[in-house]
Parts: C-alpha cells; sequence; structure tokens
C-alpha cells in the first residue's frame, strides 16, 4: 500500500518566515536608541542628535544631562551640561537652546507658554553683541546688561521695521506686559513701542518720550500715540490721542 504522505502549503512557510522577520523588526524598533549614540551617561539620537551635533556637539553643549524626554504636543527635549537642551516638534524640528534665553523661556511656560516651540536654534545678532531665538509665538532677544526678554505680535513686527536691536530702540529691557484698555507695551534700550486696539502700534522715544512720560504715558492726557515721530517746523514732532507734542532743538 502507498504510504499517503501530507504537505505543509508552502504560503504557510512563507507566513511564519515573514512573522520572524517581523517580531526582529520589532525589537530592533524598540531599542528606539539603535541609531543613537552613547555620549556620557545617556544616548543621543535622531533629530536631537543632528541638532546637537550641528551645535557644536559635547564641545559647546556638554554631554546630555538627561535621556530624550516628552514635550507637550507630542514634542521631545534632551538635556545638557551647559546649561543646554535641544527641543523637537514635528511641526519646527529640532533647535538648540541655552543660557538665559532657555531660563526666560521656561519662566514663560516653555512649549506650553505663548511662545511655544523654537523655530530656530540660538544665533548672534549679525550687528550689536547679543543673542537671540526665535518661536512659533514670538521672540527672545538677549544682550550684556538688558538680561533676556520677549517680544512678541504687532510690536515686535514695529520694532522690525524700525530696524530691530539696530534701530534707535535698542534691545528689549522689559517683556510685553498690559497696558491701559487692554493695550501692550514693550520697554527698550531707548524708548519703547506701545499698541493699542484703537491706535496700532507706534514707537516713542528722546525728548518726546521724555514729556510724554511727564505726563503719565498712556495713562496721562495724551494718552497712546496714533502715530510715529515727524519732521516739523525745524524739529520734531508726534500725535497722540490727546494731541501732539512737539520738540525744536
Amino acid at each position: 500500500m502507498a504510504r499517503l504522505r501530507t504537505h505543509r502549503p508552502s504560503g504557510s512557510r512563507g507566513s511564519a518566515a515573514l512573522a520572524t522577520a517581523t517580531v526582529a523588526l520589532a525589537v530592533l524598533l524598540t531599542a528606539g536608541t539603535a541609531g543613537a549614540r552613547p555620549i556620557g551617561p545617556f544616548d543621543v539620537g535622531g533629530a536631537i542628535e543632528v541638532e546637537y551635533d550641528a551645535a557644536g556637539g559635547p564641545g559647546a553643549l556638554g554631554d546630555p544631562t538627561s535621556p530624550e524626554s516628552d514635550a507637550a504636543g507630542g514634542g521631545k527635549f534632551q538635556t545638557f551640561d551647559r546649561n543646554a537642551a535641544i527641543y523637537w516638534s514635528a511641526d519646527t524640528g529640532a533647535h538648540q537652546l541655552g543660557g538665559p534665553i532657555l531660563d526666560k523661556w521656561r519662566g514663560l511656560g516653555a512649549e506650553t507658554g505663548g511662545l511655544r516651540y523654537p523655530v530656530t536654534s540660538e544665533q548672534s545678532t549679525p550687528v550689536k553683541p547679543g543673542r537671540f531665538s526665535h518661536f512659533q509665538g514670538g521672540s527672545v532677544y538677549w544682550s550684556v546688561g538688558t538680561a533676556a526678554h520677549q517680544v512678541s505680535g504687532v510690536i515686535r513686527d514695529k520694532w522690525y521695521a524700525l530696524g530691530a536691536e539696530n534701530s534707535p530702540l535698542g534691545f528689549p529691557i522689559t517683556d510685553e506686559a498690559p497696558a491701559k484698555n487692554s493695550g501692550r507695551y514693550n520697554l527698550f534700550n531707548d524708548g519703547a513701542i506701545y499698541w493699542s486696539k484703537a491706535t496700532g502700534a507706534h514707537a516713542v522715544w528722546g525728548s518726546i518720550r521724555t514729556s510724554w512720560e511727564a505726563r503719565a504715558s498712556a495713562d496721562g492726557i495724551y494718552g497712546y500715540p496714533t502715530g510715529d515721530e515727524y519732521d516739523y517746523e525745524g524739529g520734531k514732532a508726534q500725535d497722540f490721542q490727546g494731541g501732539r507734542i512737539t520738540w525744536r532743538p
């Protein structure tokens, strides 16, 4: 009598091989740090590793002081020896922050605050010595003597239009703060920018600012500026809600 042979379909062998390969891949991916490298006590990998190297690596940031960790909104971050950190989000990529700018950003709520995630790494200002970083919701600028301060929205736009830190205003010396009737302002080395819904954002500096502040600034009889300073009868003038202030040499 012929012996009956049973045969396993070839597809079953293929399925088993696929399952084995899937398990192997899962093990590799679970390691997570397979593409990372150990630096000091922790691994640094992925987009954070790329930014770490671009920022100067151990020589600039020092060794990591934490593993890669979760941040708000699905982001990631890692901290480093020299008061530095790299934050990543899907919308912004990975960017390095450090020193007073990092401290200020954290003081304002870090990625959960109004500035949200960084969109640039910390950089040097191009002319006057200082540092800055841009964020989704504004910027932080630092210089010797002014510390680090936040500038955002239409006030930042106005400051940029005037030349930012290279303008007559210089660097910010306060964060953006509330003013009369839901307005906002920032003070700078040599002036101020005030904004209200009714008047927009305008700079005030020099002798006109001194005169305006002697009359209580936006809280006084002149109220908010309605335009910038302009040439007037051999001097300067600026219009406010409550009138005009003029200056002559």
